[in-house]
Protein backbone atom coordinates (compact mmCIF):
# COMPACT_ATOMS: atom_id res chain seq x y z
CA UNK A 1 0.00 0.00 0.00
CA UNK A 2 1.11 3.33 -0.85
CA UNK A 3 1.20 5.97 1.89
CA UNK A 4 1.71 9.67 1.60
CA UNK A 5 5.52 10.72 2.51
CA UNK A 6 5.60 14.25 4.81
CA UNK A 7 9.49 15.46 4.68
CA UNK A 8 9.53 18.15 7.13
CA UNK A 9 12.01 21.12 6.72
CA UNK A 10 13.79 23.44 8.69
CA UNK A 11 11.53 26.00 10.85
CA UNK A 12 12.87 29.39 10.48
CA UNK A 13 12.12 33.11 11.20
CA UNK A 14 12.79 34.41 7.71
CA UNK A 15 11.09 33.78 4.33
CA UNK A 16 13.64 34.40 2.18
CA UNK A 17 14.34 30.89 0.66
CA UNK A 18 10.52 30.36 0.28
CA UNK A 19 8.70 28.67 -2.35
CA UNK A 20 7.40 30.17 -5.87
CA UNK A 21 5.07 32.57 -4.07
CA UNK A 22 7.15 33.81 -1.33
CA UNK A 23 6.18 35.18 2.08
CA UNK A 24 6.28 38.66 3.54
CA UNK A 25 7.52 39.40 -0.22
CA UNK A 26 10.94 37.81 0.44
CA UNK A 27 11.97 40.09 3.23
CA UNK A 28 12.56 39.45 6.56
CA UNK A 29 9.04 38.52 9.12
CA UNK A 30 9.97 40.32 11.63
CA UNK A 31 8.90 38.41 14.91
CA UNK A 32 6.60 36.08 13.37
CA UNK A 33 7.68 32.45 12.32
CA UNK A 34 7.60 30.36 9.38
CA UNK A 35 7.80 27.27 8.54
CA UNK A 36 7.94 24.87 5.57
CA UNK A 37 6.85 21.58 4.78
CA UNK A 38 6.60 19.04 1.32
CA UNK A 39 4.09 16.72 1.12
CA UNK A 40 4.12 14.22 -1.72
CA UNK A 41 1.75 11.66 -2.77
CA UNK A 42 3.76 8.83 -5.29
CA UNK A 43 2.65 8.72 -8.79
CA UNK A 44 0.07 6.18 -9.41
CA UNK A 45 1.85 2.50 -9.75
CA UNK A 46 1.98 1.50 -13.40
CA UNK A 47 0.48 -2.06 -14.11
CA UNK A 48 1.86 -4.58 -17.30
CA UNK A 49 -0.89 -7.48 -17.73
CA UNK A 50 0.34 -10.40 -19.79
CA UNK A 51 -2.62 -12.91 -20.39
CA UNK A 52 -1.09 -16.53 -22.01
CA UNK A 53 -4.11 -17.79 -23.15
CA UNK A 54 -4.59 -21.67 -24.80
CA UNK A 55 -5.52 -21.61 -28.43
CA UNK A 56 -5.27 -25.39 -28.88
CA UNK A 57 -8.22 -27.32 -29.79
CA UNK A 58 -8.76 -28.24 -25.62
CA UNK A 59 -10.11 -24.43 -24.78
CA UNK A 60 -12.65 -24.29 -27.87
CA UNK A 61 -15.58 -25.89 -25.00
CA UNK A 62 -14.85 -22.64 -23.00
CA UNK A 63 -14.76 -19.71 -25.78
CA UNK A 64 -18.47 -18.57 -24.23
CA UNK A 65 -16.72 -18.31 -20.77
CA UNK A 66 -13.70 -16.58 -21.89
CA UNK A 67 -15.21 -14.64 -24.18
CA UNK A 68 -17.61 -13.21 -20.95
CA UNK A 69 -14.33 -12.89 -18.98
CA UNK A 70 -12.42 -10.71 -21.41
CA UNK A 71 -15.47 -8.25 -21.35
CA UNK A 72 -16.20 -8.19 -17.51
CA UNK A 73 -12.38 -7.91 -17.16
CA UNK A 74 -12.22 -4.47 -19.35
CA UNK A 75 -14.93 -3.12 -18.07
CA UNK A 76 -12.89 -3.97 -14.03
CA UNK A 77 -9.99 -2.16 -15.97
CA UNK A 78 -12.05 0.76 -16.56
CA UNK A 79 -14.88 1.49 -15.34
CA UNK A 80 -14.87 3.97 -13.66
CA UNK A 81 -11.59 4.69 -14.77
CA UNK A 82 -8.40 2.57 -14.24
CA UNK A 83 -6.44 3.67 -11.45
CA UNK A 84 -3.59 2.85 -13.42
CA UNK A 85 -1.44 3.04 -16.69
CA UNK A 86 -1.67 0.41 -18.33
CA UNK A 87 -0.01 -2.19 -20.98
CA UNK A 88 -2.05 -5.12 -21.62
CA UNK A 89 -0.40 -7.57 -23.68
CA UNK A 90 -2.38 -11.30 -25.35
CA UNK A 91 -0.05 -13.77 -26.20
CA UNK A 92 -0.44 -17.76 -27.19
CA UNK A 93 0.27 -20.63 -25.01
CA UNK A 94 0.15 -22.98 -28.09
CA UNK A 95 3.71 -24.45 -29.52
CA UNK A 96 3.61 -23.55 -33.19
CA UNK A 97 2.12 -19.77 -33.48
CA UNK A 98 3.79 -17.03 -32.16
CA UNK A 99 1.91 -14.33 -33.73
CA UNK A 100 0.00 -11.43 -32.35
CA UNK A 101 -3.81 -10.05 -33.10
CA UNK A 102 -1.87 -6.38 -33.19
CA UNK A 103 -2.51 -5.66 -36.47
CA UNK A 104 -6.21 -7.33 -36.77
CA UNK A 105 -6.86 -5.12 -33.93
CA UNK A 106 -5.53 -1.47 -35.36
CA UNK A 107 -2.75 -1.35 -32.45
CA UNK A 108 -0.58 1.08 -33.56
CA UNK A 109 2.33 -0.37 -35.40
CA UNK A 110 5.07 -2.03 -34.33
CA UNK A 111 3.26 -2.29 -30.95
CA UNK A 112 1.54 -5.79 -30.23
CA UNK A 113 -0.13 -4.15 -26.84
CA UNK A 114 -2.46 -1.97 -25.73
CA UNK A 115 -1.08 1.34 -23.95
CA UNK A 116 -3.64 2.92 -22.13
CA UNK A 117 -2.13 6.29 -20.00
CA UNK A 118 -2.34 9.01 -18.89
CA UNK A 119 -6.22 8.54 -17.91
CA UNK A 120 -6.76 7.44 -21.49
CA UNK A 121 -5.69 10.08 -22.82
CA UNK A 122 -2.74 8.35 -24.39
CA UNK A 123 -3.18 5.48 -26.36
CA UNK A 124 -2.23 3.30 -29.47
CA UNK A 125 -5.68 1.68 -30.68
CA UNK A 126 -8.62 3.72 -32.03
CA UNK A 127 -11.43 1.50 -31.22
CA UNK A 128 -12.80 1.28 -27.32
CA UNK A 129 -10.80 -0.18 -24.46
CA UNK A 130 -13.29 -3.22 -24.22
CA UNK A 131 -13.96 -3.96 -28.26
CA UNK A 132 -9.72 -4.20 -28.27
CA UNK A 133 -9.11 -6.08 -25.98
CA UNK A 134 -11.79 -8.74 -26.31
CA UNK A 135 -10.32 -8.25 -30.65
CA UNK A 136 -6.83 -8.90 -28.79
CA UNK A 137 -7.52 -12.03 -27.17
CA UNK A 138 -9.96 -13.92 -29.85
CA UNK A 139 -6.49 -16.26 -30.46
CA UNK A 140 -8.79 -19.35 -31.48
CA UNK A 141 -8.50 -23.13 -30.90
CA UNK A 142 -5.94 -24.24 -33.94
CA UNK A 143 -2.96 -24.10 -32.22
CA UNK A 144 -0.56 -27.24 -31.37
CA UNK A 145 -0.71 -28.62 -28.43
CA UNK A 146 0.24 -29.31 -25.97
CA UNK A 147 -0.20 -25.94 -24.50
CA UNK A 148 2.69 -24.22 -23.22
CA UNK A 149 1.47 -21.20 -21.31
CA UNK A 150 4.69 -21.00 -18.81
CA UNK A 151 7.51 -21.11 -21.69
CA UNK A 152 5.25 -18.56 -24.14
CA UNK A 153 5.62 -16.25 -21.21
CA UNK A 154 9.12 -16.66 -20.70
CA UNK A 155 9.51 -16.30 -24.59
CA UNK A 156 7.36 -12.74 -24.59
CA UNK A 157 9.20 -11.16 -21.29
CA UNK A 158 12.28 -13.03 -20.79
CA UNK A 159 13.63 -12.39 -24.68
CA UNK A 160 10.74 -9.53 -26.20
CA UNK A 161 10.10 -9.87 -30.18
CA UNK A 162 9.43 -6.82 -32.23
CA UNK A 163 6.56 -5.52 -31.35
CA UNK A 164 6.83 -5.93 -27.79
CA UNK A 165 9.29 -3.85 -26.82
CA UNK A 166 8.44 -1.67 -24.16
CA UNK A 167 5.89 -3.61 -22.68
CA UNK A 168 7.68 -3.88 -19.21
CA UNK A 169 8.50 -0.65 -17.65
CA UNK A 170 10.79 -0.73 -15.03
CA UNK A 171 8.47 0.32 -12.42
CA UNK A 172 5.69 -1.36 -13.09
CA UNK A 173 4.31 -4.28 -11.76
CA UNK A 174 3.82 -7.37 -13.37
CA UNK A 175 0.53 -9.37 -13.58
CA UNK A 176 0.44 -13.22 -15.54
CA UNK A 177 -2.79 -14.37 -16.13
CA UNK A 178 -2.83 -17.83 -17.33
CA UNK A 179 -5.85 -19.38 -19.51
CA UNK A 180 -5.71 -22.58 -20.04
CA UNK A 181 -8.15 -25.97 -20.11
CA UNK A 182 -5.06 -28.03 -19.41
CA UNK A 183 -1.87 -27.86 -18.13
CA UNK A 184 1.33 -26.88 -18.55
CA UNK A 185 3.26 -28.81 -20.94
CA UNK A 186 6.51 -26.53 -20.89
CA UNK A 187 9.75 -28.57 -21.43
CA UNK A 188 13.19 -28.26 -21.13
CA UNK A 189 15.49 -30.47 -22.94
CA UNK A 190 13.12 -32.57 -23.42
CA UNK A 191 11.72 -33.04 -19.77
CA UNK A 192 9.22 -31.10 -18.30
CA UNK A 193 10.73 -27.71 -17.06
CA UNK A 194 11.05 -27.40 -13.22
CA UNK A 195 8.00 -24.80 -12.42
CA UNK A 196 10.34 -23.74 -9.56
CA UNK A 197 12.83 -22.45 -12.32
CA UNK A 198 10.06 -21.25 -14.37
CA UNK A 199 9.16 -19.36 -11.46
CA UNK A 200 12.57 -18.05 -10.69
CA UNK A 201 13.08 -16.78 -14.01
CA UNK A 202 9.61 -14.82 -14.17
CA UNK A 203 10.39 -13.75 -10.95
CA UNK A 204 13.65 -12.19 -11.56
CA UNK A 205 12.22 -10.09 -14.33
CA UNK A 206 12.00 -7.34 -11.49
CA UNK A 207 14.63 -5.99 -9.38
CA UNK A 208 11.69 -6.50 -6.50
CA UNK A 209 9.96 -9.79 -7.13
CA UNK A 210 7.21 -8.65 -5.19
CA UNK A 211 6.84 -6.64 -8.17
CA UNK A 212 5.62 -10.06 -10.19
CA UNK A 213 1.95 -11.28 -9.42
CA UNK A 214 0.14 -14.48 -11.16
CA UNK A 215 -3.11 -15.78 -11.84
CA UNK A 216 -4.19 -19.08 -13.44
CA UNK A 217 -7.84 -19.33 -14.73
CA UNK A 218 -8.27 -23.16 -15.29
CA UNK A 219 -11.02 -26.36 -14.68
CA UNK A 220 -11.92 -26.84 -11.81
CA UNK A 221 -14.27 -29.71 -9.91
CA UNK A 222 -17.08 -26.76 -10.88
CA UNK A 223 -16.86 -27.87 -14.97
CA UNK A 224 -18.28 -30.47 -16.77
CA UNK A 225 -16.62 -34.08 -16.34
CA UNK A 226 -14.85 -33.00 -12.92
CA UNK A 227 -11.73 -32.12 -14.99
CA UNK A 228 -8.50 -32.36 -12.56
CA UNK A 229 -7.02 -29.14 -11.08
CA UNK A 230 -3.89 -28.75 -13.15
CA UNK A 231 -1.25 -29.67 -10.90
CA UNK A 232 2.15 -27.47 -12.24
CA UNK A 233 0.18 -24.76 -13.08
CA UNK A 234 -1.44 -25.01 -9.59
CA UNK A 235 2.22 -25.56 -8.40
CA UNK A 236 3.26 -22.19 -10.38
CA UNK A 237 0.31 -19.70 -8.99
CA UNK A 238 0.91 -21.49 -5.16
CA UNK A 239 4.66 -20.41 -5.64
CA UNK A 240 3.50 -16.39 -5.36
CA UNK A 241 1.87 -16.95 -2.04
CA UNK A 242 -0.19 -13.82 -1.32
CA UNK A 243 0.39 -12.46 -4.99
CA UNK A 244 -0.79 -15.27 -6.46
CA UNK A 245 -4.60 -16.58 -6.92
CA UNK A 246 -6.49 -19.25 -9.20
CA UNK A 247 -9.99 -18.82 -10.24
CA UNK A 248 -12.27 -21.89 -12.11
CA UNK A 249 -12.53 -21.39 -15.79
CA UNK A 250 -16.28 -22.72 -15.24
CA UNK A 251 -16.97 -20.27 -12.29
CA UNK A 252 -18.31 -16.87 -14.51
CA UNK A 253 -16.05 -14.73 -12.26
CA UNK A 254 -13.25 -15.00 -14.31
CA UNK A 255 -12.93 -10.94 -13.82
CA UNK A 256 -11.69 -12.05 -9.97
CA UNK A 257 -8.48 -12.79 -11.87
CA UNK A 258 -7.26 -9.31 -11.79
CA UNK A 259 -7.94 -9.31 -7.97
CA UNK A 260 -4.53 -10.03 -7.16
CA UNK A 261 -3.03 -6.51 -8.31
CA UNK A 262 -6.09 -4.90 -6.59
CA UNK A 263 -3.69 -3.56 -3.14
CA UNK A 264 -0.83 -3.28 -5.44
CA UNK A 265 -2.18 -0.53 -7.82
CA UNK A 266 -4.50 1.21 -5.73
CA UNK A 267 -3.10 4.27 -3.24
CA UNK A 268 -4.11 4.35 0.45
CA UNK A 269 -3.05 7.81 1.00
CA UNK A 270 -2.64 9.30 4.51
CA UNK A 271 -3.97 12.85 5.08
CA UNK A 272 -1.27 15.55 5.10
CA UNK A 273 -1.72 17.14 8.31
CA UNK A 274 -0.21 20.77 9.49
CA UNK A 275 0.40 22.12 12.95
CA UNK A 276 1.57 25.33 14.20
CA UNK A 277 -0.66 27.17 11.63
CA UNK A 278 -1.36 30.83 12.75
CA UNK A 279 -4.29 32.63 12.21
CA UNK A 280 -3.83 36.15 10.91
CA UNK A 281 -7.23 36.88 11.97
CA UNK A 282 -8.69 35.85 14.96
CA UNK A 283 -11.83 37.63 15.45
CA UNK A 284 -12.95 36.29 12.00
CA UNK A 285 -14.37 32.58 12.51
CA UNK A 286 -12.55 29.63 11.01
CA UNK A 287 -8.57 29.92 10.07
CA UNK A 288 -7.58 32.66 8.17
CA UNK A 289 -3.96 31.22 7.36
CA UNK A 290 -1.27 32.89 5.39
CA UNK A 291 0.38 30.38 3.17
CA UNK A 292 1.72 29.84 -0.19
CA UNK A 293 1.13 26.10 -2.49
CA UNK A 294 3.75 25.40 -4.80
CA UNK A 295 2.57 22.87 -7.07
CA UNK A 296 4.51 20.37 -9.17
CA UNK A 297 3.29 17.75 -11.25
CA UNK A 298 4.55 15.50 -13.45
CA UNK A 299 3.21 15.57 -17.37
CA UNK A 300 3.23 13.13 -20.30
CA UNK A 301 6.37 13.82 -21.88
CA UNK A 302 8.25 13.60 -18.48
CA UNK A 303 8.09 17.43 -17.76
CA UNK A 304 7.50 19.37 -14.63
CA UNK A 305 4.42 21.75 -14.03
CA UNK A 306 5.11 24.08 -11.23
CA UNK A 307 2.13 26.23 -10.62
CA UNK A 308 0.85 28.33 -7.52
CA UNK A 309 -2.09 27.24 -5.95
CA UNK A 310 -4.74 29.26 -4.52
CA UNK A 311 -6.77 29.04 -1.01
CA UNK A 312 -10.17 27.68 -2.64
CA UNK A 313 -11.82 30.90 -0.73
CA UNK A 314 -10.34 32.93 -3.19
CA UNK A 315 -10.03 30.66 -6.41
CA UNK A 316 -11.17 27.50 -8.66
CA UNK A 317 -9.44 24.42 -8.44
CA UNK A 318 -6.67 23.06 -8.38
CA UNK A 319 -7.06 24.79 -4.66
CA UNK A 320 -6.07 24.17 -1.08
CA UNK A 321 -8.43 23.61 2.53
CA UNK A 322 -7.11 23.56 5.71
CA UNK A 323 -9.73 21.86 8.00
CA UNK A 324 -9.40 21.46 11.69
CA UNK A 325 -8.27 18.59 13.82
CA UNK A 326 -9.79 15.25 12.69
CA UNK A 327 -7.74 12.74 11.59
CA UNK A 328 -4.65 14.89 12.84
CA UNK A 329 -4.97 14.46 15.94
CA UNK A 330 -7.15 18.54 17.13
CA UNK A 331 -5.52 20.74 19.41
CA UNK A 332 -4.52 24.03 19.39
CA UNK A 333 -3.16 24.88 15.26
CA UNK A 334 -3.35 21.49 13.99
CA UNK A 335 -5.41 21.01 10.43
CA UNK A 336 -5.84 18.43 7.54
CA UNK A 337 -4.55 20.26 4.19
CA UNK A 338 -6.77 19.47 1.54
CA UNK A 339 -5.82 19.52 -2.08
CA UNK A 340 -8.97 19.68 -4.25
CA UNK A 341 -8.01 18.91 -7.49
CA UNK A 342 -9.88 20.58 -11.17
CA UNK A 343 -12.46 18.38 -13.86
CA UNK A 344 -10.10 15.83 -15.19
CA UNK A 345 -7.27 15.31 -13.44
CA UNK A 346 -4.99 12.51 -13.64
CA UNK A 347 -3.68 11.33 -11.09
CA UNK A 348 -0.59 9.73 -13.00
CA UNK A 349 0.73 13.34 -12.80
CA UNK A 350 1.52 12.87 -8.64
CA UNK A 351 1.60 15.61 -6.37
CA UNK A 352 4.38 17.01 -4.63
CA UNK A 353 3.40 20.23 -2.74
CA UNK A 354 5.61 22.63 -0.84
CA UNK A 355 3.85 24.29 1.43
CA UNK A 356 5.00 27.45 3.52
CA UNK A 357 2.64 29.12 6.17
CA UNK A 358 3.56 31.60 9.19
CA UNK A 359 3.11 29.66 12.41
CA UNK A 360 2.72 30.28 16.22
CA UNK A 361 5.34 32.70 18.09
CA UNK A 362 4.56 30.14 21.66
CA UNK A 363 2.65 28.08 23.21
CA UNK A 364 0.78 31.24 24.04
CA UNK A 365 0.15 32.61 21.29
CA UNK A 366 -3.31 34.03 20.77
CA UNK A 367 -3.14 33.40 17.35
CA UNK A 368 -3.34 29.56 17.32
CA UNK A 369 -6.48 28.37 19.14
CA UNK A 370 -8.75 25.85 17.81
CA UNK A 371 -10.58 27.45 14.55
CA UNK A 372 -14.02 28.42 16.15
Amino acid sequence: MRCLLVVPFLFATACDDGPHVILCDGGDCGGQVAWRKNFQQPVTPHLDILFVVDDTPAIAPFADEIAAGFAGMAARLTQPAPVTALHVGFTRAGGCDTGTRGGACEIGAPEQFMRWEWCGSTLNFPGTFADTFGCLGDLGAAGCAPAQPLASALRVLGNPGPGWEGFLRPEAYLLIVVIAAGDDASALEGSPAPIADLVGSLRALKPDPSQVLASIIVPADDCAGGEPVPPRLTEFVNSFGANGIAVSLCSGQLPAALDVASDWVSISVEPACASNVRDTDPETPGLQANCTFEDRSRQPDGSTLVTSLPNCDDGPPPCWRMLPGGTCGGGAGSYVISIEREAGWCAEAGQDVTIECLGCAGANDPACVPAR
